[in-house]
């Protein structure tokens, strides 16, 4: 079972990145930029994988290419068939140091939290040995 789920979130990465990534090879002209978010959602505080941001208020956007638009990062993955509930994060955002991924960062204090995508909810997989 546990080999099942991670094969799961593996693909549900793998797929994350892909799209992310054709985003990055496609470009238009009237495309907007990151810091040009607005909405009312707050400032970007960081980034994650390709044309992720994280806006200060903890939500998670996706660019897409396809659509051309900004879209939160559920809605996007829900175009994909996939339903998750990303949003809220585990911590505060002046608590995350690092995230690379929409599904995995590490907080200032080096805990390690990992989304898991059959549960559709975050798990603390604490520190390193």
């Amino acid at each position: 079972m546990h080999i099942r789920r991670w094969a799961r979130a593996a693909l549900f990465l793998l797929v994350a990145f892909a799209g992310g990534m054709a985003g990055s090879w496609i470009t238009t002209p009237d495309a907007p930029q990151a810091g040009l978010i607005d909405g009312g959602k707050g400032r970007i505080a960081g980034t994650f994988g390709v044309g992720g941001v994280t806006l200060r208020d903890g939500s998670l956007w996706q660019y897409r290419p396809d659509k051309e638009k900004w879209m939160p990062l559920d809605e996007s993955f829900a175009l994909e068939g996939q339903g998750t509930t990303i949003f809220p994060l585990p911590v505060r955002v002046n608590q995350v140091r690092h995230m690379e991924t929409f599904g995995f960062l590490v907080t200032e204090d080096d805990q390690c939290w990992l989304y898991n995508i059959d549960e559709h909810r975050w798990e603390s997989v604490g520190t390193p040995p």
